[in-house]
């Protein structure tokens, strides 16, 4: 081997190899335990997952086989079943329920004695031979009470509640009520501001004259009510939180929240060039507090007042103008062939008897009845396949994400936060995006979460109203920059990348695509002074005016074909389901929807095959 001028082996190694030879290998060794790795992760995250759904599936068989055995009076096998579905998950209420009802048959039935205390996760099975099944849970459920431990004790005292409802009627009363509180407070502090609100209805149920309890959970209500019409409806906002700080103006950061509303319709305002009104709020802005640059901005907006008095002024150059093609449906134009199309359009209401929620299949055919899918349930999001449907579940001991499975009846929770709503599938129907206002500073944000089991989601940055685009990877949702500007409709890929304005009014809500991809419609108040439907062309960035009309109209949905659009509107007194053809034209009436819709910016619709 030859050294060089220097004395080195300028190219060969001790082993008589290319030094880059070793580097190479070192490098491709590296990578290779660096994927081995990461495909373990990757398959022990998998696998995480695929245990979580078959616990899931284990339930609702478990769940059945109690139900079947109890209805063939086998109240052993029914028990074993309830006991086994509690072991899996210790809160379920369904296996409690069936528990209560088993345990209070009449005593010429078969004796409940083998069944014991419900058993909990981290607790061994008891044994049939245990004795006073009442006695034992009374005990574990006081136990948990005095430690403050309020979740379990609350599942504890209603397991005593079903099992006898006399017994100790006044003290287990009494703890509930208390533990409502509690854990409702709890929320509160941790900004679940929705938990609390049920847990303070629960303990109201128990002490309906509870004149404290009451005033407390009418003000997180009201304050909850107000974030969900933010950046929707400001003068609804300022409505909700004018009043609630009249009556309680050290109610959390209500001032705060109140001036932020008068500045932001404010600033909706100026654009609309309505200086007299945006004067006004501001005005009312520093009557809650006076902050730097206020006196100034309302100077401004009064002078441009008194120079322009009717509001009326020239829109050529402004945002909406330098920013968009903007125009106006041509109305009436011919409608398409073919009538309002096929399918069916997916929404939920309220029975006005019961006050539940239920999500509705509409047949897009005249005179049919819409189908009832799912209880207890709001903004529907069925999967491309049909086999899976998504949405926000209600129920007081599941509130999160959830889906339902029309094949089976399984039932899945996805996430475990309230405040998690309007969830959006993937192309492979794998993941959902969803937004939520669940942290503590009560800004919306957007997720994106495995559809298979409990997963709390990933965030991918602030945002609301997030629709995943069937076809490809992209999300459109409503957003503003990194620095808080330039808001109205975003397009990004689906881990929070690649993010770019579509329209630049911040009022523009509720988008939906067109499944070819080459529409969104949404819905806007700022563009117009009233709710109306809108297209804009993903990419020429053009928007064109659908609906023009003095009622709500809104929550728009492209059908399958992507050649018409569905909406709501209660243009005449009552909500109902419109359509008309996606390039303009005649409105046409599909059917009023089952129910009522007291709170509409919280809902969705959806248009399926």
């Amino acid at each position: 081997m030859q050294k060089d001028k220097y004395g080195s082996y300028d190219s060969l190694s001790s082993g008589g190899m290319p030094r880059i030879f070793w580097i190479i290998v070192g490098v491709a060794t590296a990578l290779a335990i660096f994927l081995v790795l990461f495909l373990l992760l990757r398959g022990f995250q998998d696998g995480q997952r695929q245990s979580e759904a078959q616990r899931r599936q284990q339930i609702a068989i478990y769940l059945q086989n109690g139900h079947d055995a109890a209805a063939e009076d086998n109240q052993q096998l029914a028990l074993e079943a309830f006991r086994r579905v509690l072991i899996l998950d210790p809160e379920n209420e369904e296996a409690i329920t069936g528990i209560g009802n088993l345990l209070n048959r009449p005593a010429d039935q078969p004796s409940p004695a083998a069944v014991i205390a419900v058993p909990t996760p981290d607790a061994p099975v008891p044994t049939p031979t245990s004795p006073n099944p009442l006695a034992v849970t009374w005990a574990d459920a006081q136990d948990l009470y005095n430690a403050g431990r309020w979740e379990e004790s609350i599942v504890r005292l209603r397991q005593v509640r079903l099992v006898d409802a006399d017994f100790e009627r006044a003290r287990v009363e009494e703890m509930l009520f208390t533990a409502y509180v509690s854990l409702g407070t709890e929320k509160s502090n941790s900004g679940s501001l929705e938990q609390a609100v049920t847990l303070f209805d629960r303990a109201l149920d128990i002490r309906p004259t509870a004149t404290e309890i009451r005033a407390t959970r009418d003000d997180t209500a009201q304050y909850v009510d107000a974030l969900t019409y933010w950046f929707a409806d400001w003068a609804k906002v300022i409505e909700l939180l004018n009043d609630l700080y009249t009556r309680n103006p050290g109610y959390r950061d209500v001032s705060q929240r109140l001036q932020k509303a008068h500045l932001e319709y404010a600033d909706t305002l100026s654009r609309q060039s309505d200086w007299c009104s945006a004067a006004e709020e501001y005005t009312a802005a520093i009557r809650v507090q006076i902050a730097p640059g206020l006196v100034e901005k309302q100077t401004e907006f009064q002078t441009l007042c008194a120079q322009n008095p009717t509001g009326l002024a020239d829109v050529e150059g402004s945002d909406l103008a330098a920013g968009e093609a903007a125009g106006v449906a041509a109305s009436p134009a011919p409608v398409l062939v073919g009538g309002l199309g096929t399918g069916r359009i997916l929404y939920a209401a309220m029975d006005a008897v019961d006050g539940r929620y239920r999500i509705y299949a509409q047949p897009v055919t005249a005179s049919v009845r819409p189908v009832m899918l799912v209880e207890d349930a709001l903004q529907p999001a069925l999967r491309a396949d049909g086999q899976r449907l998504a949405f926000r579940n209600i129920r007081g001991d599941q509130r999160g994400l959830g889906s339902y499975d029309p094949g089976t009846g399984l039932r899945l929770r996805f996430t475990n936060y309230a405040e998690d709503s309007f969830p959006s599938w993937n192309g492979e129907g794998n993941q959902l995006v969803f937004a939520s206002d669940r942290e503590g500073d009560r800004r919306w944000r957007i997720y994106t979460a495995w559809a298979d089991g409990n997963d709390d989601g990933v965030s991918l940055g602030y945002g609301q109203d997030p629709r995943w685009h069937t076809g490809s990877n992209r999300i459109v949702f409503r957003g503003c920059d990194e620095r808080g500007n330039s808001c109205g409709l975003w397009i990004m890929n689906g881990s929070g990348g690649d993010r770019l304005p579509l329209t630049s009014v911040p009022g523009d809500a509720h988008p939906s695509w067109s499944p070819d991809g080459r529409y969104i419609v949404f819905m806007s108040q700022e563009r117009s002074g009233n709710w109306e439907v809108y297209r804009v062309d993903v990419q020429s960035g053009a928007v064109l005016q659908l609906t023009n009309d003095a009622g709500i109209d809104g929550l728009p949905a492209v059908s399958p074909d992507s050649s018409r659009v569905a909406f709501l509107s209660n243009r005449d007194g009552s909500w109902k389901i419109w359509i008309k053809p996606i390039n303009g034209g005649a409105d046409q009436l599909l059917a009023p929807i089952t129910g009522d819709l007291p709170n509409w910016m919280e809902h969705k619709i959806q248009w399926v095959p």
